[in-house]
């Protein structure tokens, strides 16, 4: 059972978080200009397509909490889906950490040799 709180932010996520990473993926997204991250995004170009497909793991993560609240999926089926989605989640937290940790490192070295 979900609390009201975790209702709106599941529920934030899978209304307006899941078609703008859609959006990102379809468009394929450019580096955000004029930001804190820029730099990062520019030195690793993958380091966007990570941040999205990570984004949609999220989703699909909320999509499956609000299924099981509402009763579209079962107890026995949402432990079953349970590892298929958070396995995952976790694979790509790691990558987007590690290319994220390359990106900052790349910044840094670039930034000591000029």
């Amino acid at each position: 059972m979900l609390t009201t709180f975790e209702l709106l932010i599941n529920g934030f996520v899978a209304l307006v978080i899941l078609p703008l990473a859609i959006a990102s993926l379809i468009a394929g997204s450019k580096a955000p200009e004029n930001m804190i991250l820029t730099k990062y995004y520019h030195a690793s170009p993958r380091l966007m397509l990570i941040s999205n497909v990570f984004l949609l793991s999220v989703c699909a993560t909320a999509i499956a909490k609000l299924a099981e609240h509402f009763g579209a999926l079962d107890a026995a089926h949402a432990a079953r889906l349970e590892p298929w989605l958070n396995i995952p989640l976790m694979v790509l937290l790691v990558v987007f950490l590690a290319m994220m940790a390359k990106a900052w490192l790349k910044v840094r070295r670039d930034g000591k040799s000029a």
